[in-house]
């Protein structure tokens, strides 16, 4: 199975995420679009995983998720990675050092556990469309596109496996752990 941890989106969010995608799809010749409840800001990629690296990687966002406290984030901007002709849309993420703290945190305790160590830093975002096409181009998309400001909190972090079903591609969340601040018993 192929898994990923993430940042799942509320409903409020998707939403909001979804109407910067229709204006971005109107400016599109083609592109394999986001679907909506999919939505989600991803951690760190795993990959394959075996069945028995499962509560390996539970066990990580366990020790991660108790050495963090929820924090709240904001929807920036719309963003393209090029390549080529194409490119992967996204909505940008302000970077905080809640967030990169736990970033941080959660590659401790994936290497503690055997995981490999994101090589990429930390570039938050929410992808909208992959092999986008445009009409015109990426840089009149990001000059056209409004891009609400949007707070919204993060209180958990996912272990999600991706599945096809036929054409469709499904993130399934098989593990979610609430954030909290470890207690300390003061004698």
């Amino acid at each position: 199975m192929r898994t990923f941890i993430g940042i799942a989106m509320n409903e409020d969010v998707k939403q909001t995420l979804f109407e910067i995608q229709q204006q971005c799809r109107q400016m599109c010749k083609k592109g394999n679009f986001t679907e909506k409840d999919n939505f989600h800001m991803t951690l760190h990629f795993i990959g394959e995983t075996r069945t028995e690296e499962i509560e390996d990687l539970k066990q990580a966002i366990y020790e991660t998720a108790i050495r963090n406290k929820s924090f709240t984030l904001t929807l920036k901007q719309l963003g393209v990675f090029e390549r080529g002709e194409t490119g992967v849309v996204w909505a940008g993420v302000e970077k905080s050092a809640a967030l990169l703290h736990l970033f941080e945190g959660l590659q401790r305790s994936l290497s503690k556990q055997g995981f490999a160590r994101e090589k990429k830093k930390l570039s938050p975002h929410i992808t909208l469309a992959r092999q986008a096409v445009t009409y015109h181009s990426f840089a009149q998309m990001q000059k056209s596109v409004l891009v609400e400001q949007k707070n919204f909190l993060v209180d958990c972090i996912t272990l999600f496996e991706s599945v096809r079903i036929g054409t469709k591609l499904i993130y399934r969340p098989l593990f979610t752990e609430e954030l909290k601040k470890k207690k300390y018993n003061i004698c």
